[in-house]
């Protein structure tokens, strides 16, 4: 690690977590995300070229340049800039929290009216397909192949998406949003975003509180942020509507779990099967109510 240059984090911020590290303000110009121990060089290289592909397609990201050492993990400082985390900024005033919503939406909305050639990122309908023998094992035969079957009639589309779509992963520059996390980075309809969305703010939280503790608010805030996201989102949908497209974002966003927790073995056992059992649960009851 001693071709790059060192920098220190004590006593900086944390100002934004994602699943791959977490971003500090090292100074009132400067942003530096750290990457979670065991992350390869070429993964951080990987995130830095979609972080500038992104800006170029017009996602508001910070722009990375150089990658340093943090101890004994790697780094990338950001583009000079001032952030402040989502939490904080909702935390500040009331009036905030509906204001942020709006401008969350709003930002969705920027980065779903671009498209990408095909293949130029993966695709997250077929990651899920990918996914899917992961539940196989867990499932009745004629409900494995109803979940298939509904899977692939979802359309196919160039949307572009940034698939994780949270808080955490959300900076306050000023007066506008900033995304970080660009290593998601897919295309597909938009439900699967909104299925990310129901993740991190129902899902995991409702399986383990401190999932929404994670991202700086409670449980009860974080399932309102999720019902005003969708609502935004669908503007002036019905409410039969809304239940519609909450219920197919909870299912694909249950196969997304198993999927995550099929691959962080180095989580507790108890947690991992817990969050199995309860998306299990919640795919039969939502495929018996499909009919």
């Amino acid at each position: 690690m001693g071709k790059f240059r060192e920098i220190s984090i004590d006593g900086c911020p944390e100002i934004g977590r994602g699943a791959h590290g977490i971003v500090y303000q090292t100074a009132p110009d400067m942003l530096v995300k750290v990457y979670n121990e065991n992350t390869s060089l070429d993964s951080i290289r990987k995130e830095r070229e979609l972080a500038r592909w992104a800006f170029v397609k017009g996602i508001p990201t910070a722009i990375p340049f150089d990658i340093v050492c943090v101890g004994d993990r790697y780094g990338i400082v950001f583009e000079h800039l001032e952030a402040k985390s989502s939490a904080d900024y909702i935390r500040e005033s009331p009036e905030h929290f509906e204001s942020f919503l709006k401008q969350s939406v709003a930002l969705l909305k920027q980065i779903h009216a671009i498209t990408a050639e095909p293949s130029e990122l993966p695709d997250m309908k077929q990651q899920t397909l990918s996914w899917l023998p992961k539940l196989h094992s867990f499932l009745p035969e004629e409900l494995y192949a109803a979940l298939c079957d509904f899977v692939n009639t979802i359309p196919d589309r160039n949307t572009i998406l940034h698939a994780d779509f949270h808080m955490n992963n959300i900076l306050i520059c000023g007066d506008e949003l900033m995304l970080i996390d660009m290593d998601t980075l897919s295309t597909g309809d938009p439900i699967f975003e909104l299925a990310t969305v129901f993740v991190s703010y129902r899902q995991f939280p409702s399986i383990e509180p401190k999932a929404a503790f994670m991202l700086g608010i409670d449980v009860e805030t974080a399932a309102k942020i999720c019902d005003r996201i969708f609502e935004l989102y669908l503007d002036g949908a019905n409410e039969e509507t809304l239940l519609e497209v909450k219920n197919t974002a909870q299912l694909l966003g249950c196969i997304r779990i198993i999927d995550y927790v099929d691959r962080h073995t180095e989580l507790p056992a108890s947690d991992r099967k817990k969050c199995v059992d309860r998306c299990i649960q919640d795919i039969t009851r939502l495929l018996q109510n499909r009919g």
